[in-house]
């Protein structure tokens, strides 16, 4: 696929031969050859075994940081929060940064300020509206 090959060639232009670079490549092979349906939602685990790695180092935290905050731009940041019943309540960028600003998190149902918020907090990521278009130009 040729727009994802002129994508790994940009990331080793300008990042050069470092080793979160490499895995940066490895992610956009993985990410690329994923089915759309299955590319929804990544967790750091997730993200560390498509490398071959048992868990997140820094190389894979600094490659994940490239790929979602870099003119790359294959990722997007998202966050989940798991209440006390298991239950999964996705949460915007904005929503979190004020919990980070007030020391609570509402939460999404119950309307109760969560000052624990944190340990209930899961990152993950998906592939990017940006990234979808360059594997399947139909995307959106």
């Amino acid at each position: 696929m040729q727009a994802v090959d002129d994508l790994k060639i940009e990331l080793r232009r300008v990042w050069s031969e470092q080793p979160a670079t490499h895995l940066c490549v490895k992610l956009i092979d993985f990410l690329s050859t994923m089915p759309s349906s299955q590319s929804q939602m990544f967790t750091f685990a997730n993200l560390s075994r498509a490398v071959g790695k048992a868990k997140p180092d820094e190389d894979l935290l600094t490659a994940i940081t490239i790929l979602v905050s870099s003119k790359i731009e294959a990722l997007d940041a998202h966050a989940m929060f798991v209440d006390e019943n298991q239950v999964e309540h996705e949460i915007s960028a904005e929503e979190l940064k004020e919990a980070k600003e007030t020391g609570s998190l509402i939460h999404p149902v119950t309307g109760y300020a969560l000052s624990d918020f944190e340990k209930h907090i899961i990152p993950f990521f998906s592939p990017s509206s940006k990234f979808r278009r360059l594997i399947d130009p139909s995307y959106g």
